[in-house]
């Protein structure tokens, strides 16, 4: 499979993995990407973010008909970003959970007759979902797989774990709480998650894409670059890099549907606080 003379839409590309994922598409001979996305102020961001001919952002909203059926003309790849993401809203708002991730998603799947590779961009939270974000996901990945029995192209599942310092993540929110406070909020720090950065992400969602004979039946989960860590550990890295010494730590307890530890690569170590500095530093460059 290749990505030559190839025409893209990529949902959610105006957001954090979906600029990262246009910027490695780009690496390759594509005849064109289409991003659609509803934010118009993150769409404003990422024109000016990544300027190519080859490029384009359009405004819509991926629950609606005729919308998606026009940008969908003529694609011949689909890589599926676009959701609603936190776990704590999801909890208070399931029906606009229902709308954007299973109805929407149900929406281009229905629509993508013609496509020749369907890529979901799916979470570890559905991995034993006790919270409505995860079981959404979850239930994406089964109207995903199911897809192959309809169309003739291949729908494939990536399971990625959290996007360190993508927008509305932790990394975002203490740096702002740093600049009006000084403090950091955490909630468990006994709490363990996984991440992977956004440009490893990204990577690993073009070449997955590209598996010539896709497993179809199972979901695909990125190893390399992926660290498992304690959110206390990550905090104290997280000061040596943006704090300073007068920086203090305010635990809170775990939010609505959070899970004290996370289930992914059961075989992954625990990643020092050295290792999440480097990781953190180099996001740090990057802004």
């Amino acid at each position: 499979m290749t990505l030559k003379n190839k025409s893209i839409l990529v949902t959610g590309g105006s957001g954090s993995l979906g600029r990262y994922l246009i910027k490695e598409l780009l690496k390759y001979p594509i005849k064109r990407v289409v991003s659609l996305s509803r934010d118009e102020c993150l769409i404003k961001e990422a024109q000016q973010e990544i300027s190519s001919p080859k490029v384009f952002f359009e405004m819509g909203d991926i629950c609606d008909v005729k919308r998606v059926r026009k940008v969908l003309t003529g694609v011949d790849f689909v890589y599926h970003t676009a959701a609603s993401k936190h776990v704590s809203l999801a909890e208070k708002f399931p029906r606009e959970i229902v709308r954007i991730n299973i109805l929407g998603l149900l929406n281009l799947l229905e629509n993508s007759k013609n496509i020749s590779r369907f890529i979901y961009a799916s979470s570890d939270k559905a991995i034993g979902p006790i919270n409505c974000y995860g079981a959404s996901k979850l239930l994406a990945e089964y109207l995903v797989r199911e897809t192959n029995s309809y169309w003739r192209g291949s729908f494939l599942n990536i399971r990625f774990p959290n996007f360190l310092g993508s927008r509305g993540s932790v990394i975002e929110l203490w740096k702002k709480q740093i600049a009006e406070t000084n403090t950091i909020v955490v909630t468990e720090p006994k709490m363990t998650r996984y991440y992977i950065t956004l440009w490893r992400a990204a990577k690993f969602f073009v070449k997955t894409s590209l598996i010539d004979k896709p497993n179809t039946s199972q979901p695909y989960y990125p190893k390399r670059g992926v660290k498992k860590f304690k959110l206390g550990d990550l905090a104290q890295a997280f000061i040596k890099v943006f704090g300073n010494k007068k920086t203090k730590i305010k635990i809170i307890g775990p939010l609505p549907g959070e899970k004290l530890y996370e289930d992914y690569l059961c075989d992954t170590r625990l990643a020092t606080t050295a290792e999440l500095e480097q990781d953190l530093k180099e996001i740090k460059l990057k802004q």
